[in-house]
């Protein structure tokens, strides 16, 4: 499991959380993580070596998602804004899965798999 956080910091739009990718997994506080999303409903997850951002959100359905933040279509970085992911290059827009909602972009996002251990949230990263 991972270890090494940073923590989560201001960033413009969505907090940020600072990892280190260990055993290809990011480990994060989940006391930190459900208090930024219930204030913000999403956090941006930065590590070191790491080729994009990942977006941490809550579905519906009450489970976290974790998405890369890098649009499908031509590699721009999307925004969460409310039940949505939006790319301000082109207008793509993507649902909290990951699925497209609206084109141009025509491959959903970059998922990742996210589960809880021992108090914290664990995104595996291994194909990042």
């Amino acid at each position: 499991m991972g270890v090494g956080v940073v923590g989560i910091v201001g960033c413009a739009g969505i907090p940020t959380y600072n990892a280190a990718i260990q055993q290809k997994n990011l480990r994060l506080d989940g006391t930190e993580i459900e208090a930024a999303l219930l204030e913000r409903g999403a956090i941006r997850i930065r590590a070191p070596g790491a080729s994009a951002d990942i977006v941490l959100m809550r579905g519906a359905d009450g489970e976290l998602s974790a998405l890369s933040m890098t649009c499908s279509h031509l590699g721009c970085q999307v925004r969460p804004g409310g039940d949505f992911l939006v790319c301000p290059c082109h207008g793509s827009t993507f649902d909290r899965r990951g699925a497209v909602v609206r084109g141009p972009a025509q491959k959903p996002l970059q998922t990742y798999e996210v589960h809880r251990l021992d108090g914290y949230v664990i995104v595996s990263v291994a194909d990042i």
